[in-house]
């Protein structure tokens, strides 16, 4: 792919997709407690079909365990989708958060662009003169001198580590449990 054929860069897609999927987040703890509901309430209500003869719980209490699934399961639902709604706000924060680094880091582009130009000359580069047949090499320049070296503190300024003294624990011995007799097992 070349440079002209890559689409432009539009801040308002990303937020855009940030709305989306923080509308999505919303929809899906509802969603997840609606389907968790109607999935426990369905359960609930087994007492109360033929094939409720076979539960050990009688048709009487069909309401009560048909109240008590859809309860259930509306809790079990809540908890599934607030568990996946916050996956997809820290993904739409995730991509806020870059949208604001790329716009932090465009206008400190900016403002160092603003103030290198006033601050420093342009430099020009000028070629080293050509080199004359039979003229003697060039003299490279002497080095600098370098810093004499840092000498440390003596080791008598230096504090000793006192080590901890290591204390091990005693050992433990478990009582013996009486033994069984005859009379007491019987």
């Amino acid at each position: 792919m070349t440079a002209s054929t890559l689409p432009k860069y539009d801040t308002r897609v990303i937020e855009q997709f940030a709305e989306n999927l923080y509308r999505k987040a919303s929809a899906f703890v509802v969603g997840s407690v609606a389907v968790g509901a109607a999935l426990g309430a369905a359960f609930g209500a087994v007492p109360l079909t033929s094939l409720g003869d076979s539960w050990p719980i009688p048709s009487i209490f069909g309401f009560a365990t048909l109240l008590m699934g859809g309860i259930f399961g509306g809790v079990i639902g809540y908890v599934i989708g607030d568990t996946r709604s916050f996956g997809y706000r820290l993904q739409a924060q995730t991509a806020l958060c870059q949208l604001q680094t790329e716009r932090n880091t465009a206008m400190l582009a900016k403002a160092i662009m603003a103030r290198v130009p006033a601050q420093q000359p342009a430099r020009q580069v000028v070629a080293p003169p050509a080199r004359q047949p039979g003229a003697p090499p060039p003299v490279a320049p002497p080095h600098p001198q370098q810093a004499p070296p840092v000498q440390q503190a003596p080791p008598s300024a230096v504090p000793p580590v006192v080590q901890p003294p290591v204390v091990q624990p005693e050992p433990v011995e478990a009582p013996v449990p009486p033994p069984v007799s005859a009379a007491r097992v019987a």
